[in-house]
């Protein structure tokens, strides 16, 4: 594992170009992940039917590819791009400390058109946020439940405080390991369909969720451009067959 990286490792001086426009009214939003050097390519050469990449800075870092490098490669980017760095509790690669990712975001901003920010970090990067407003990045706030299940009342919950900080979208993240877990995920598309919510799942019906959920309205598709990101997460190529949708809707033990 290569040492945690610093923002004082950027010595480049690369101008960051303009913002691209973000159609957030265009539902879904195919959004391709990249997370790997040779993948870096791709910001130059956007695949057919993607509409937004997602960079992730965090799995990029902890493999070693260098920040000017991944700035130098957003600098030539065909499609608007949005940034995501998590830490380990968001399912990141990097137990930061918060003053250095904090300041790599800063880096990173002018290089992005959208932001992706966790909600339960929202208030330890009050200088993050400030400066996606200042810069007028789009916003995409998130929360993720990888291991626990979320209950209707924990969701509910969640959407409260999504409602305290005004984003673009905002993106939902649970554990669902049967239906009535996929279903409960589903229940805000139906009835708050004004929030500009993506919904999906971790787990055994990871895939499921992700070709359901936005035929309820769900905002965001993630696929992948290089390797995957999630577990479930398909790549940008793939094809379903009936016979695969039969068990990806099936989970295992129902």
């Amino acid at each position: 594992m290569p040492m945690t990286p610093t923002a004082s490792d950027i010595k480049s001086k690369i101008s960051a170009p303009p913002k691209k426009v973000i159609s957030w009214k265009q539902v879904p939003q195919v959004v391709g992940t990249i997370s790997t050097l040779d993948g870096l390519k791709f910001l130059s050469d956007c695949p057919k039917g993607i509409d937004l990449m997602e960079i992730r800075l965090d799995i990029l870092l902890s493999k070693g590819v260098s920040p000017d490098r991944i700035q130098e490669a957003l600098a030539g980017r065909t499609a608007p791009v949005l940034l995501t760095l998590r830490t380990r509790e968001e399912g990141g690669a990097f137990n930061w400390r918060s003053r250095q990712r904090v300041l790599f975001f800063l880096k990173f901003i002018p290089f992005a058109d959208a932001v992706d920010l966790e909600l339960i970090n929202i208030p330890r990067l009050g200088r993050v946020l400030r400066a996606v407003r200042r810069l007028k990045r789009d916003l995409v706030i998130s929360s993720h439940s990888l291991k626990r299940k979320l209950t209707p009342l924990r969701l509910r919950r969640i959407l409260l405080q999504f409602r305290k900080t005004r984003a673009h979208v905002y993106k939902v993240v649970g554990l669902a390991r049967r239906r009535r877990d996929l279903r409960v995920l589903a229940e805000p598309l139906l009835n708050q369909s004004h929030m500009r919510l993506a919904i999906m799942a971790s787990g055994p019906l990871a895939s499921a969720s992700r070709l359901s959920l936005p035929a309820l309205g769900s905002r965001l598709i993630y696929v992948y451009l290089d390797e995957p990101t999630a577990p479930g997460q398909p790549s940008h190529k793939t094809v379903f067959s009936v016979g695969d949708l039969r068990s990806l809707f099936t989970p295992k033990g129902a």
